[in-house]
């Protein structure tokens, strides 16, 4: 990606996040609206009471607050397992930079031993 895409995409990242909270507390109203919507239904077109269709809704509310809850949980451990990925991945990169930069610093210091001693015998 060109640093013109990065920085964008940063931007972006950085601009979902403030607005998430209200997008959040905007899908729970709508979600609250349509849960109200669902009782008044309920009770038009089930003929049920509104003590039934409230019984009907709240068990349907617990069960998405279950169902939440799980998909919480389950992100969770697929940001755990995703974590313990890019650690991997940067130990993986991490190993691999030594093992390229440990030849180079060697011989760095081959050529400044060189330059010494010809220093040296120069003088």
């Amino acid at each position: 990606m060109s640093n013109r895409l990065q920085q964008a995409y940063d931007r972006a990242k950085h601009w979902l996040r403030e607005e998430l909270p209200e997008a959040e507390a905007a899908a729970a109203n709508s979600l609250t609206r349509l849960m109200e919507r669902a009782r008044a239904y309920l009770v038009a077109a089930e003929q049920l009471s509104a003590d039934e269709a409230y019984q009907v809704i709240e068990g349907l509310r617990m069960d998405l607050r279950d169902w939440a809850h799980d998909l919480h949980d389950s992100s969770q451990e697929l940001a755990d397992w995703a974590r313990f990925d890019v650690g991997q991945l940067e130990q993986t990169i991490v190993e691999r930079l030594l093992a390229t930069a440990d030849p180079t610093w060697v011989e760095l210091e081959r050529f400044q031993r060189g330059r010494r001693e010809l220093n040296d015998a120069q003088a």
